[in-house]
Parts: structure tokens; C-alpha cells; sequence
């Protein structure tokens, strides 16, 4: 009786409907992670979220919090989803997909009459000589797979319909197995880093529970930018992969969506700044470092102070993108002039270069080259499941042929080519008989 019961339990998991259900609530709490901000903080929720004002009523930052809609794809419920959605996958395909294709390959005949009446085309035909033949030899050239045994004759063809919802199960399992493992294995980091520094990650905006931060560390060979109108169109990044010993292990020059790979981590060209300049003194031999300071409008500011400008009042300058010229102000805001990096802005002072910062988005997930397969295989697999199955049998009983076929798909158009393929049969015996009167008339 348990085992009875147990077994009516388990038959839930082979359901075609329970996994439809699933894979619509999937999609609909999918949806929910994509509607609202994931991995934010608790602030900003409250803000964008607020008990005062909630959405239809009812939704606020506590329900988000609470439900743990702000992490949806890596919550404790969706991985449950996801695992039962695993196993419906794997009992279906275990016990409906494996048998039917196993059984599409294994060949039985048809002896009886009455077994051809349920068939999707059937016909009888009166036994005239080579008429079997000139069939057997039709259904050859459509490309059916044929066994015969006496007067006895089964085919198939399009195996490849049956086998395919196997490989769908299959790729789905495969972007399953692909979500758990980017949920365990990734991180994510944001680095903002000035011209020649050297550097390893260390400021991770999500990490993956078993995921470790790489040891290499990385160089910032160079930075700059190129203008189209005055404006900047495009910004790069010359990157050095080093080992712990400092040597070169790769290098390339990255800019906006064209990243550098490197051992399934990706670095994205995501931002820039100014950080400061370098001020010559001729007359002292020394260089200064000053920092800069951005506005709302792109563009940074800096002042000289009035003991090494020299100028009680001292100087402003501000600097328009990250260009090699800039404008000088003195200190009531007057313009007084403007000038290209390298000359000098007071007898015995000069800005030598601009120190820029490029930001890095470093991101590593081992998961999506098996999502991206798994996709790719779904797309062929789906179209190829849609390819019709065909059977077809052949029975001779003294003087009748029993003739026909089932498919699961296209039946009218099955219908027409096995109508083809009697007439094409009739047709020939006729030309072969009339081509074979005159030598028997002879003899």
C-alpha cells in the first residue's frame, strides 16, 4: 500500500503539466528579479520602496526584504524550484523519453488485418507480379530504414523527432546546471586605478559562497582617449596580466565592450577619471603632484598655491574631458588664458601631464560558457523535435498486399506521398510488362 502510494507520488514528477507549471513560475519569479534592483542595500530599498507609499498597495521594502526579492536568483525557494524542475526533467526523460525512443528503433510487423484500420493511411491492393517489389523499392529511395521476414515488411524513418526531446530535456538540464553553478562560482568587482599602478582584486561587489579571489595581479600600462568633436568617442586601457613573480603572462588593450579574457575572467573598460596633474618648478627642479577635483559638467578643477605660483592670489586652472590643453584663472575667477600641456603658464612653472584612473569591471562566471551551450543545443534540438516520426508496414496474404503507415506528423502530407509512390509502382509494372510482351511473344 506505501509503495503504491509512493508511486502515485513519484508519477507527479513525470507530469508533463507539473513541469509546465514550473517552468512558467520560474519565468514569473525570473521576471519579478528582472523588474526589481537585485543586490542593493537595505537603504536603498526603504528609499525606492517606502511603507508610506507602496506599489499597488501592497508591495514595499519589508515584503522585498522578507521574500528575499532583492537576491531572487540566489535565494533558498528558487534553488528548490530549480531542483525540482531537475528532476521532473530527469524522470520524464528516464521513463517516457528513453522508452519511446528505444522503442521507435526496435522493428515488429503487422499480421493481422485489423491492425491496419487504426493507422493513419491504409490501403489493399490485389497482388500483381513485381508489385511488391516495385513498392519495397520506393519506400527505399524515401530513405525508410526497412525490416522484412517472409511476406512481412516494417520501416521507419525520422528517428531523429524521437531523439530529440531527449536532447531538449538535456540542454535544459544543461542551463540548470549552469544557473546553480554561476549562484556558487562568480564575483564581481569594481576597481578604480590610476596609470601604472599595480594592483590585485580586492574589492568584490558580489562573490559567489565558494568562490576565491584569483592571486594574479594586474598593470595599468597606459590609458587614453580618443575624441570625435571635441568629445570623447572612445576610451582605452592597455592591461598586463603578471604572475606573483611579476612576469608577463598577457596584455592587451581593452576599450567599452571589447574586454580582455583571461582564464574566464573578464575585464570591462566601465569608466575613467582625472586624478590629479604634475607641476614642473624649472627654477627649484622639483615636480609637484596636485589633485583634481571634478564638477557636474565633466570636467575638474585645480589651483596653484600662492607660494609656488609665486603670485600672492595664486592661479585656478580647469581642465575641459582629457584633453592636452587647459584654461587658467586667477583666483576672483578672471580668465586670463589658456594653454597646452607642456608650456609654461608662469616663467619658471609648466604642467608636465595629466594623471588619469581608468575603472575596471572584473567579472567571473564559469557558468556561462554551459548556459550558452545549453541554449544553443535547446534552439537546434526544439526544431529538430518538430520533425515527423513515420512507420510504415507491408503484409501479403494470398492474393491482397495490406499497405500502410502512421506518423505524428504531417498525416495529409504522408497521405499524399504514399499515393504518389502507388501510382509511380502501377505505372512502372505497366511499362515493365509492356516492355517484356514482345520477347515472350517471340519465345
Amino acid at each position: 500500500m506505501k509503495y503504491l502510494k509512493l508511486q502515485k507520488y513519484l508519477k507527479i514528477f513525470t507530469d508533463l503539466k507539473f513541469a509546465i507549471f514550473l517552468l512558467a513560475l520560474l519565468a514569473f519569479v525570473s521576471s519579478i528579479g528582472s523588474l526589481i534592483e537585485q543586490n542593493e542595500s537595505p537603504f536603498f530599498y526603504q528609499i525606492n520602496y517606502p511603507s508610506t507609499a507602496p506599489i499597488y498597495g501592497w508591495i514595499d521594502w519589508k515584503l522585498i526584504l522578507n521574500l528575499g526579492l532583492d537576491h531572487v536568483y540566489t535565494t533558498i525557494w528558487f534553488f528548490f524550484l530549480l531542483i525540482l524542475l531537475s528532476i521532473s526533467l530527469i524522470s520524464c526523460t528516464l521513463t517516457r523519453q528513453f522508452p519511446i525512443f528505444f522503442n521507435a528503433k526496435e522493428y515488429f510487423f503487422k499480421k493481422k488485418k485489423p491492425s491496419f484500420f487504426n493507422l493513419n493511411f491504409f490501403v489493399r491492393l490485389k497482388t500483381i507480379p513485381y508489385l511488391k517489389e516495385s513498392i519495397l523499392f520506393k519506400i527505399q529511395k524515401i530513405d525508410f530504414f526497412l525490416y522484412q521476414k517472409l511476406n512481412l515488411l516494417y520501416g521507419y524513418k525520422g528517428l531523429m523527432g524521437r531523439i530529440s526531446p531527449i536532447l531538449v530535456h538535456f540542454s535544459l538540464l544543461l542551463i540548470l546546471t549552469g544557473s546553480f553553478l554561476g549562484a556558487f562560482q562568480n564575483f564581481k568587482a569594481q576597481e578604480i586605478l590610476p596609470k601604472g599602478e599595480l594592483f590585485h582584486i580586492q574589492n568584490p561587489l558580489g562573490i559567489g559562497f565558494f568562490t576565491d579571489l584569483p592571486l594574479f595581479n594586474l598593470r595599468v600600462n597606459d590609458f587614453w582617449a580618443e575624441y570625435e568633436n571635441n568629445r570623447i568617442h572612445q576610451f582605452y586601457s592597455n592591461l598586463s596580466i603578471l604572475d606573483n613573480f611579476g612576469n608577463e603572462l598577457m596584455h592587451q588593450t581593452i576599450s567599452v565592450n571589447h574586454p580582455l579574457h583571461y582564464q574566464n575572467i573578464d575585464f570591462y573598460q566601465s569608466d575613467w577619471d582625472l586624478l590629479g596633474i604634475r607641476v614642473e618648478n624649472i627654477k627649484e627642479k622639483k615636480i609637484y603632484e596636485l589633485p583634481l577635483f571634478p564638477t557636474k559638467f565633466k570636467s575638474w578643477v585645480t589651483w596653484i598655491p600662492s607660494n609656488l605660483s609665486e603670485i600672492p592670489s595664486g592661479m585656478t586652472f580647469i581642465f575641459d574631458q582629457f584633453q592636452n590643453f587647459f584654461f587658467v584663472y586667477n583666483q576672483d575667477g578672471t580668465f586670463l588664458t589658456s594653454k597646452n600641456i607642456g608650456e609654461f603658464f608662469l616663467p619658471n612653472l609648466r604642467i608636465l601631464e595629466i594623471l588619469p584612473s581608468t575603472g575596471l569591471l572584473i567579472k567571473y562566471d564559469p557558468s556561462i560558457p554551459i548556459i550558452y551551450l545549453g541554449f544553443a543545443i535547446l534552439m537546434i534540438t526544439t526544431l529538430c523535435s518538430y520533425l515527423p516520426y513515420t512507420q510504415i508496414w507491408l503484409f501479403q496474404q494470398g492474393k491482397q498486399i495490406w499497405l500502410g503507415s502512421s506518423t505524428n506528423r504531417g498525416k495529409m502530407q504522408l497521405e499524399l506521398e504514399l499515393e504518389n509512390l502507388l501510382r509511380e509502382s502501377e505505372k512502372n509494372i505497366n511499362l515493365f510488362s509492356k516492355l517484356n510482351v514482345p520477347n515472350r511473344s517471340k519465345g
